[in-house]
């Protein structure tokens, strides 16, 4: 009974806005003094539909938001994102493709930068880090989920990079009504604590 009672505290809690905030990995302290010289979006996934390749809801939701602080500040865009696993055709596109597909088609004179060889945050930070460099930018804003963000400035940071989080809200601002939404996060916080576990031991 006992069990049965923590399994629904458990549940219940993790319905709750103001917990599910609370569970969020911290982000590292913040650099102040950046001036962003670009936007750089990570990647976060591909779905394929009969034959048909498109980025996931998540990915979308990213790209939209570095888009539109890029065209608002007047900055290049980086997309970042490869393919993972084995391609299974040669012209099979890879995330950054089909993100900077669908900015030239909404901002068509916006500088849209492709990073397409990486296959996980820690290659993001890399690969984007060299793209960067070769530019002379050092100093980025980065956009990604909000539990992502922790471990993507730590990668980023490590590659000489500065830069500032931005993400969009997904938690809703009354934080003690139970949301489906904020249930919807708890997987990938957990996710992202033990990958944080990871990177710290293989990366940074």
């Amino acid at each position: 009974m006992a069990l049965t009672y923590l399994v629904l505290l458990v549940l219940v809690g993790g319905t709750l806005p103001a917990v599910v905030r609370s569970l969020l990995p911290p982000l590292p302290r913040r650099n102040t003094g950046i001036t962003p010289q670009a936007v750089v979006v990570l990647g976060a996934g591909r779905r394929q539909r009969d034959g048909q390749f498109s980025l996931t809801t998540r990915g979308l939701r990213r790209l939209q938001l570095a888009a539109e602080l890029a065209h608002e500040h007047g900055l290049p865009l980086v997309v970042s994102g490869g393919i993972s696993g084995t391609p299974q055709a040669d012209d099979e596109p890879s995330e950054a493709q089909l993100m900077a597909e669908l900015v030239r088609r909404r901002w068509p004179t916006m500088t849209v930068l492709e990073e397409g060889e990486s296959r996980n945050t820690w290659e993001n930070a890399v690969y984007s880090g060299e793209l960067l460099g070769q530019r002379g930018i050092d100093e980025i804003m980065l956009v990604s989920d909000r539990a992502h963000l922790p471990r993507a400035l730590l990668c980023f940071q490590s590659q000489g990079v500065l830069a500032q989080a931005a993400w969009r809200k997904r938690l809703p601002k009354q934080e003690w009504v139970p949301s489906a939404g904020a249930l919807s996060m708890v997987p990938e916080i957990w996710y992202e604590w033990l990958a944080l576990v990871w990177y710290h031991l293989r990366y940074l």
